[in-house]
């Protein structure tokens, strides 16, 4: 548990602390929602308190192909679209995710708003997303001898979700703090899927240096107070070239995966990045370890 006490403090270096504390939480192991390289071009997805928090106007496609030659292996598509709306102090959006993994499909649509407390040279935000769940297996193709067998899934369940998040917007730092799928938590379906509750951390510091070059540590925590997922990036920008590293965890807590990325902002406005990870630890099975995993994004962001 944590607890913020917001007095005369220098909040930048609090940042800092958080992001160091972060790091070493990436020892944890186990991957729980589908997780993305480029998570900092995606926060809405797992905290309805960034909505609107960073751009007027934020368009977003992501697409990651994990694993490319396990058969079975995740594949995920990320479509979302916020708005800041100032006069009201606000932001609102709307979030599309499909998850493949084996025989099980995910489709995810979310609505989100966040209301943005102004602080000085900052802002508090509040944030809420609803939407449904929709969870499917595939059964053709698949040898069924009691197609009434219990243990064999039923072939689609939709759920209500709800999620919950706070955040704090600075100039050069953002950091915050949610639930998603918060209603798993109180409810349990009678089905053989079901929702559990996610908590998520995240936080990201910008160093600046001269006219030209900046400098991004990121990180992001998510857990289901069973297992934990952890993720740290760096990222460099020069102008609109940007470029660095994530490394990340890998589900069965046994390696991890680093992955270079490179990315350009076209006239400050269009964002196109590619990933390509690989495992770097030798206790990696050798299925994973000589798969790479793709990752590309398409965004317009507009300050």
């Amino acid at each position: 548990m944590f607890a913020f006490k917001l007095k005369r403090m220098n909040l930048p270096s609090r940042i800092i602390q958080l992001v160091i504390f972060l790091v070493v939480s990436i020892f944890s192991n186990a991957q729980q929602d589908p997780r993305s390289s480029f998570f900092w071009n995606n926060y809405m997805h797992t905290n309805p308190a960034m909505t609107g928090a960073i751009y007027r106007h934020h368009a977003n496609a992501q697409w990651r192909n994990q694993w490319t030659k396990v058969n079975g292996a995740p594949t995920t598509l990320w479509l979302n679209y916020a708005m800041k709306l100032d006069s009201i102090n606000s932001g609102i959006g709307v979030s599309y995710e499909y998850d493949i993994i084996g025989l099980n499909k995910q489709h995810t649509a979310l609505a989100s708003y966040a209301y943005h407390i102004p602080i000085k040279k900052m802002f508090l935000s509040l944030g809420i997303s609803a939407g449904i769940v929709n969870v499917s297996f595939n059964q053709q193709g698949f040898v069924i001898n009691d197609p009434y067998d219990p243990v064999i899934p039923s072939s689609n369940q939709t759920f209500f979700r709800g999620d919950l998040g706070i955040a704090l917007h600075g100039e050069k730092w953002n950091v915050g703090l949610s639930c998603t799928k918060l209603n798993g938590y109180f409810t349990r379906s009678s089905g053989p899927y079901d929702l559990a509750a996610h908590y998520w951390l995240f936080g990201d510091y910008t160093f600046q240096f001269g006219g030209s070059w900046k400098l991004t540590p990121r990180t992001q925590v998510g857990t289901d107070l069973k297992a934990t997922y952890s993720m740290v990036a760096l990222t460099a920008f020069w102008k609109n070239l940007w470029f660095g590293a994530t490394a990340a965890n890998l589900h069965t807590g046994r390696g991890f995966e680093l992955g270079p990325m490179i990315g350009y902002d076209i006239v400050g406005k269009f964002r196109i990045g590619y990933t390509y990870e690989f495992g770097i630890n030798t206790n990696l099975s050798s299925a994973i370890q000589n798969n790479a995993t793709h990752e590309i994004i398409l965004s317009y962001q507009l300050k």
